[in-house]
């Protein structure tokens, strides 16, 4: 059996191909999502959209702290300040950082819970970062994935809402992008998983 034509953009089978879709965004501070190994092949991951839309946002496949050497490298170079995004009684508000703060660099940890929860033990490095979340939470739209936490938000939403918050920019780019991949998967899911999803 031959395998589906794949787009080299998107990664999806050129079928389904999520590019016309694929705007354009961008932002005064660096994005790098650090994503758990496990999501790089999941059909419903959003981090790989979230790096082909907005400009200076990439991308890292890694759970270890060999994996993430050259990442910190490279952060003891920049001179801007570095957060991570990540909730906590110890997380700053992005709101009162303000759309107007000096340019940081935002790290995005991508994966289950668990799998997060897991990246971070496997590297203190993180955990000692300045960390920032949502004074008030966001409302999730992720339908095609179940979380156990009420307070989960995929990746790319995760980034959508928090760059406004210290940013003036535009990340309406990024919705587009990810209700395409929602869409897509939807009309691909037999009734009875859908109904399971959307309840």
């Amino acid at each position: 059996m031959s395998q589906r034509l794949q787009c080299q953009r998107c990664l999806r089978p050129q079928s389904v191909c999520l590019c016309p879709s694929l705007g354009h965004c961008t932002s005064r501070h660096r994005v790098t999502i650090l994503r758990h190994p496990s999501e790089a092949k999941s059909a419903k991951g959003t981090a790989h959209l979230c790096s082909l839309v907005l400009e200076g946002c990439t991308l890292i496949d890694g759970e270890t702290q060999a994996d993430f050497a050259p990442l910190k490298e490279a952060l003891t170079r920049d001179n801007r300040p570095v957060w991570l995004l990540y909730p906590g009684d110890d997380a700053t508000p992005l709101e009162s950082l303000g759309s107007d703060c000096r340019p940081g660099h935002l790290l995005v940890l991508d994966g289950t819970w668990k799998k997060v929860h897991r990246m971070l033990q496997l590297n203190p490095w993180l955990q000692a970062l300045p960390k920032v979340s949502f004074g008030e939470l966001p409302q999730g739209n992720y339908q095609i994935r179940k979380a156990r936490r009420t307070d989960s938000l995929s990746t790319l939403e995760a980034v959508a809402h928090a760059l406004p918050r210290i940013d003036s920019c535009d990340t309406a780019p990024l919705f587009t992008a990810f209700e395409a991949l929602k869409q897509s998967q939807l009309a691909h899911m037999p009734d009875s998983v859908k109904r399971r999803y959307l309840g």
